[in-house]
């Protein structure tokens, strides 16, 4: 029976679907979602075709047909045929419509988001992404089904009616809770189906088209699993489905004949534990004694001053957070000073929170990484807002929670229960939380001294100190071949782990995804290659990357993941660099947004030209050294201009466009001229090239323009960047010495 409903849903969206694109007249009309690299991803990603216009869609809606013969391998494809046409009229919508979804509906979610949420799906702080489309029907079920969901920090994608009874329910939407409703009809599901294709295209490295790999890939490495509630209609159950053949399975509280670890029943009171074990997706769940929850999914919190019953340290007191590893620890909680019941409501006081931890095999280097996570820890208490670290720390509790019986005892106990469940490697922890004005700044001279000392010692190592370097395979959950060296001069690409972090990580956890790479002889000084670290590169690549420059964007360079910071570009026309960050909305003088140019080399690609990097790389002393550093980039945003301003040479500040300053490349390369790059006097040119040294430059066949940056294969010529002309382009080469008997360009095949 429901192999027919199939069937019959996936003819009528088809109808549908034709008889809107009929009226249709203007077949110019351009297509494409406006906030990813990749079209209308649905139809881009398993049949590799790029939908330019109304006309380009016309001619592949009307090539589909249905079979309506009824077998299950039939269903499934028609599935797929009803996302095809759910693309298409979601995709109408926005060429169309300036603003095609109203809050709270999100509607597409942009590339960008996809990006950001990289780094908790693969450390596991996002285990699942639940898509729960219908209706609930009763709020009790409704409210325990949202409990359910935050409790284990699962991203959950809402359509349908759910999204009204939650607002009846007072329950608060948005990414930062990671409740996110997406729309209200059923083809707007579409835009959480083509967040999972998506991630096979940024993550994963796979082109466009290549239909299986795609599939496979979701099946295998994106959490996503579908969660029908309620009544099914005829055009649900169709594009549930599409889910299923595109590799993300169906849960629903209705009874379906049960396909295993495709299509499954379950009760709602049970399904969104029954949902993870379809992905084999095991979540702990930690009960606290406390009147407030805690988890991730505070994290997004904030507490403006009308909420706030207390603040703790911040800019108008003092107060510190430390970590010190000893021996002896009691595994307790002490309050020193008055807990926040005894305080007038509104009032500030000196804030210290130290922790004491006492384990075999801790270190005092792996002290500061555990006191980062204070801040983390912190935020994940309901109602609790921390800021900055260190002796800069910033707290806020708000009114619900103390009334709700929040005490700072509590807080203490959180953190002791955090620190020994995320770091088995502790056997003891002492939480002190410190209000009492005096005691507070002694513990603040106490640390600052103990900062100097870690500060210190992190600045002055470098990869000529040390004879092990870390690797991190965390990302290959999405990017199978990718693999990140860390070492006192490089980060990780997302910015998150240094090699401190690296060294601790990897001594808590030696089964981890982050080890020891012993470095070995060095074989390139200049651009970072190092015998060691080729063998791991190899091994972990599965054979894909033979040789890593970890301080080279051209040679060699590092692969990159998809959960990068900032891109390195070639810019060959002025033989430098630009660096675009994740942050920047804007375009680079090519006229491509951080999206377009991170498909490049993303996906665990090695791919010479570009390479993805964290911030706090481009404040390493061995930036870029094998290109030529600081000397070489001649392109960042503005405001990540500003943000690593400390770390560009004095003489090269000015001298660095920003998108203020230039907006092409011919627009750079008069803004380097002018303001004297030291790049640019390897482009001057002392004496005129006679005419007859250049016999002919023949256009024989237009030139298609490319939708990237120049590829790898453009590096090696000076003339990489004719590649980008586009047709009918009259090409002026001025000032250039050339020393070539004849030029031919041709289109590639």
């Amino acid at each position: 029976m429901v192999v027919e409903n199939i069937i019959s849903g996936a003819k009528s969206v088809l109808t549908m679907t034709k008889d809107l694109l009929k009226d249709k007249k203007d077949l110019s009309i351009k297509l494409g979602y406006p906030t990813t690299n990749y079209n209308l991803p649905i139809i881009y990603g398993l049949l590799g075709k790029k939908i330019e216009n109304i006309e380009d869609l016309k001619n592949l809606i009307n090539s589909l047909e249905i079979n309506e013969e009824p077998t299950l391998d039939n269903a499934l494809d028609a599935g797929v045929k009803t996302l095809i046409c759910a693309e298409a009229i979601e995709g109408l919508k926005y060429a169309q419509e300036k603003e095609p979804y109203k809050p709270p509906y999100v509607g597409f979610i942009p590339d960008e988001v996809l990006r950001d949420l990289g780094v908790p799906l693969v450390e596991g702080k996002i285990p699942a992404i639940l898509v729960v489309i219908g209706k609930v029907g009763d709020n009790e079920k409704l409210k325990k089904l949202i409990e359910d969901i935050q409790k284990r920090n699962i991203l959950a994608l809402f359509i349908g009616d759910i999204v009204k009874e939650m607002e009846s329910a007072n329950i608060e939407f948005g990414l930062d809770k990671l409740l996110v409703p997406i729309g209200e009809g059923i083809t707007s599901a579409i835009h959480a189906a083509n967040l999972a294709i998506r991630a096979p295209l940024i993550y994963g490295g796979i082109e466009p088209g290549k239909t299986n790999e795609i599939i496979e890939y979701i099946t295998n490495r994106v959490p996503a699993i579908v969660v029908a509630l309620g009544p099914l209609d005829d055009i649900t159950l169709a594009a549930g489905a599409g889910c299923i053949k595109a590799g993300v399975p169906v849960i629903t509280n209705n009874q379906v004949p049960e396909i295993k670890g495709a299509l499954e029943s379950s009760d709602i009171d049970n399904i969104v534990e029954n949902a993870l074990k379809m992905k084999g997706i095991d979540v702990k769940i930690t009960e606290y004694d406390i009147p407030v929850s805690v988890g991730p999914m505070n994290e997004g919190e904030r507490v403006r001053g009308p909420d706030m019953y207390v603040e703790l340290a911040g800019p108008k007191s003092y107060g510190c957070e430390l970590v010190i590893v000893n021996k002896d620890v009691k595994d307790t909680v002490e309050i020193i000073g008055k807990d926040i019941e005894d305080i007038e409501e509104g009032s500030r006081l000196p804030f210290a929170i130290v922790v004491e931890v006492e384990g075999e095999g801790l270190e005092e280097d792996i002290a500061g990484v555990l006191e980062r996570k204070i801040h983390e820890f912190l935020n994940y208490i309901e109602g609790v807002m921390h800021l900055n670290q260190r002796d800069n720390l910033w707290i806020r509790i708000n009114k619900e929670s103390y009334n709700k019986g929040l005490r700072l005892r509590h807080i203490g106990e959180v953190v002791k229960t955090l620190f020994k469940e995320h770091f088995p490697i502790i056997k003891n922890c002492n939480v002190k939380i410190i209000t009492d004005p005096e005691v507070v700044k002694e513990t603040i001279k106490k640390a600052q001294i103990m900062y100097q000392k870690r500060d210190e010692r992190a600045r002055s190592l470098s990869e000529e100190d040390v004879d092990v370097f870390y690797g991190c395979i965390m990302c290959q959950s999405f990017a199978p071949t990718h693999v990140c060296v860390i070492t006192p001069d490089r980060t990780s690409l997302c910015g998150s782990i240094n090699y401190f972090d690296a060294r601790a990580a990897a001594k808590i956890d030696p089964e981890g995804p982050i080890f020891e790479v012993k470095k070995g002889q060095c074989l390139d000084e200049d651009v970072g290659i190092y015998e060691g670290v080729n063998e791991v590169v190899q091994n972990t690549s599965g054979g894909t990357v033979e040789e890593f420059a970890l301080h080279s964007a051209l040679k060699k360079p590092c692969t990159s993941c998809g959960c990068f910071e900032a891109i390195v570009f070639y810019i060959p026309e002025v033989d430098g660099f630009g660096v675009i960050d994740r942050g920047f909305k804007g375009e680079t003088p090519y006229g491509l947004q951080f999206s377009a140019i991170a498909g490049q080399c993303s996906g665990g690609k090695q791919v010479e030209g570009f390479v993805g990097i964290a911030i706090e790389y481009m404040r390493s002393p061995k930036f870029l050294k094998g290109d030529g550093g600081w000397n070489k980039i001649v392109w960042l945003p503005e405001e990540l201009k500003e943000k690593v301003l400390d770390a560009i040479p004095e003489e090269l500040r000015d001298k660095i466009a920003t998108e203020k300053d230039v907006s092409s490349v011919e627009e750079l390369q008069n803004f380097l001229r002018e303001k004297g790059h030291p790049l640019m006097k390897n482009m001057e040119i002392t004496e005129e090239v006679p005419s007859e040294e250049i016999k002919e430059i023949k256009k024989e066949e237009p030139i298609e323009k490319p939708e990237m940056m120049p590829t790898s294969s453009m590096m090696g010529s000076p003339f990489g960047f004719i590649n980008m002309i586009p047709p009918n382009t009259k090409i002026v080469i001025k000032n250039v010495k050339i020393k070539a008997r004849e030029v031919i360009i041709k289109k590639r095949i």
